[in-house]
C-alpha cells in the first residue's frame, strides 16, 4: 500500500521489546506504522501527489482498509532529503492482508505514484501514550511533533516508562487536547543514514488538532510549568536529538473498530 519518520529524518532503532511489552489498562495494543519518506519526482509536485493517488483511494474502498493513513510536509524542517511522508497506521493482525491484496491488485496505482515520487519504506512500532482509546476512534489533526531520543545511559527501560506515565498523568489532569505515541523500528531502518545521521532509540510523536493547539502547547513549554518538566526529562531521563515539525493531512480513516 503507497508502496512497500520523523526528525532528519526519522531515524531511531531500539532493540527494545519493553516499550512493546509495557501494557496499558486501556487503549490497544502496539499497532505497525509503515512509513513512506518519499521524493517528489522531477517537475512534480504535491497537486500531482494528490491527483495520483486516486487508483489508491479506489483501492481503499475496494479492499475496505481499515487503516490510519497520514500525509506529512515539512513545517518547521529544514533538513534535507525527503519532501513528504506517508504514514499508514494498522494493527498488525491487518497488515499481511493489506499487504498481500496491494501486491495483487494495486500495480496500476502503485505505477501512478511512482510517475510523481519515489519512495523508501521502514516499519515501525507504534504504542499510543495518550489518550488511552481505541486508536481507530482517534480525532484528526493538523500538526505533527516528532522528537527522537536515547535514553542516557545510567536510566533502565521500566524507570523510562514511569517517567512517561507520569507525563499521561500530566496531560491527563490538563486535558490536553493532542495525542501521543511513541515509536521504534522494526525493519528497514539503518544504524546510519545516508546524511551521517545515526538513528536513535525512540521518538516521541505529539499531533495536534490546530496550530493554536500546537502554539499553546509550544508556549506552555517555554513560560509554563511544562518547561520544568520537559527539562527534567531531559537531563535526567532521555537525551533527545531534536525535533521537527510537519503539517498533517489526513488522507484515510479507520472504517471499523481496532480492538
Amino acid at each position: 500500500m503507497l508502496k512497500a519518520v520523523m526528525t532528519t529524518p526519522l531515524a531511531i532503532g531500539l532493540a527494545t521489546s519493553a516499550l512493546a511489552d509495557h501494557h496499558e489498562p486501556q487503549g490497544g495494543g502496539v499497532v505497525a506504522m509503515q512509513a513512506h519518506y518519499c521524493t517528489l519526482n522531477a517537475g512534480k509536485d504535491m497537486a500531482d501527489v494528490n491527483q495520483a493517488l486516486a487508483g489508491w483511494r479506489k483501492w481503499t474502498e475496494d479492499y475496505s482498509y481499515n487503516g490510519w493513513t497520514a500525509e506529512l510536509t515539512p513545517q518547521f524542517d529544514i533538513a534535507e532529503g525527503y519532501d513528504f511522508y506517508w504514514l499508514n497506521f494498522l494493527p498488525f493482525s491487518e497488515m499481511a492482508g493489506v499487504l498481500d491484496n496491494w501486491a495483487e491488485t494495486g500495480a496500476a496505482a502503485q505505477q501512478a505514484i511512482d510517475q510523481v515520487a519515489s519512495c523508501k519504506v521502514a516499519l515501525y512500532g507504534s504504542r499510543l501514550k495518550y489518550p488511552l482509546v481505541d486508536e481507530s476512534d482517534l480525532q484528526t489533526t493538523k500538526v505533527l511533533h516528532v522528537e527522537s531520543c536515547n535514553m542516557r545511559e545510567n536510566v533502565d527501560m521500566s524507570t523510562l516508562l514511569a517517567r512517561h506515565d507520569d507525563f499521561v498523568e500530566l496531560n491527563e489532569e490538563a486535558q490536553a487536547d493532542y495525542i501521543w505515541n511513541i515509536v521504534w523500528p522494526m525493519a528497514g531502518v539503518p544504524e546510519t543514514f545516508a546524511n551521517g545521521q545515526k538513528r536513535t532509540d525512540f521518538a516521541h510523536m505529539v499531533w495536534y488538532p490546530s496550530l493554536t493547539s500546537q502554539m499553546a502547547a509550544l508556549d506552555g513549554e517555554a513560560n509554563g510549568s511544562l518547561r520544568k518538566e520537559l527539562a527534567n526529562y531531559r537531563q535526567a531521563f532521555a537525551d533527545c536529538t531534536g525535533r521537527n515539525s510537519y503539517g498533517v493531512k489526513i488522507i484515510h480513516t479507520p472504517k471499523r473498530p481496532w480492538n
